[in-house]
Parts: C-alpha cells; structure tokens; sequence
C-alpha cells in the first residue's frame, strides 16, 4: 500500500468563510502601492509585532481603518501561521463579513503591509482589508461560489489522521486547506 498527499489548488471552491486565510504569499511580492519581499524573517517580525501589541489584528471594509470615519470590523485575525506558500491568518469573522463572503460581494484581502526601506522586505501587518480591488496582484478569492465534492462531510481515515501528525496539521486544517490523502494506490 502507497500513502500520498495531494495538495490541492488554492483555488478551491468554498461557498463558507474559511477559519484560516493566506494573507500574503511567500517571495517577491508585485504591488500597485511598490513591490517588497515576504520571507520567515517577515513572518518572525510580523508575530513579534502582533505580540508586543497585544491586540488582534482588524480586518475592515475598503481600508476604512485608514481613514477618518468609522470603521467597522469584518473580522479579527487571532493568530499568524506561516505555511510553505505564505502567511496565514486565523480569523475569527463577523456575522456581516461571513454574510458578504458567502455572497461573493466582497472576494479579495487586501494587507496594509509595513516595509523595512533598507531592504524592502514586509516587517508588521497594520490591518487588512475586505475589498473587491486588492492592491497585490494576483490575490487568491477568499471564498467561491461552489463548494468541492470532496469537501463535503469528510471523515479522515488512519492513514490520513497519521499524515496530518506527520505534517503537524490539525484535521480541520487538513481538510480546509485541500489536503488530500488516498491509500489507494
């Protein structure tokens, strides 16, 4: 018997406002505001800055929370989780943000990202937002219209249980980031 895991696109189709978000890929990141680097060191001074603060992180609508006017939240970002294709946020959504994911009408995070000038690398994470027109190019949807098949109801198998130990993956995190294992083969 053969055990493999398949990474799935990111473009899954989820229909529910995911629990976990990537809010910056890894590498050189090409921006409408400038373009920076995003690497573990960004990550290690992002969480450290997450920490001295003491305070979450706000995710909000159009940047409102770079203006003078009220600014809502769409979400908290809890914790900031560094995978092998970027950084990820848990979120912990209101129930208007999840409402306007699941309809689609809000599709697309947009970070307000701190860069160290000396060498442009992405340093704090100020807040994201809920947005239509991200300034990152090539920003993933947060949520699609149709839910996966292989979405539905998924109960892990021994083989797979043992794959998210290997990989240090909860279930949860397993299944939401379309981590597929078969030991058919």
């Amino acid at each position: 018997m053969e055990v493999y895991a398949e990474v799935l696109s990111q473009t899954a189709n989820l229909t529910e406002a995911p629990e976990y978000i990537r809010v910056l890929p890894l590498g050189y990141i090409s921006s409408e505001k400038g373009d920076f680097l995003v690497d573990s060191e960004s990550f290690r001074m992002m969480k450290e800055h997450m920490g001295h603060r003491a305070v979450d992180i706000v995710i909000d609508y159009e940047h409102q929370t770079l203006r003078d006017m009220q600014a809502p939240a769409g979400g908290w970002i809890k914790e900031l989780v560094l995978k092998s294709d970027g950084i990820f946020a848990r979120v912990e959504w209101t129930k208007r943000a999840k409402d306007y994911l699941q309809n689609r009408e809000y599709r697309y995070l947009s970070p307000v990202v701190m860069v160290r000038k000396k060498d442009r690398k992405a340093s704090q994470i100020h807040s994201v937002a809920l947005t239509n027109t991200p300034a990152i190019n090539g920003m993933m949807p947060i949520v699609n219209s149709v839910k996966p098949s292989w979405q539905a109801d998924i109960q892990l198998n021994d083989i797979q249980k043992k794959i998210c130990r290997m990989l240090n993956l909860s279930e949860a995190d397993f299944v939401n980031y379309g981590v597929r294992g078969d030991a058919d083969g």
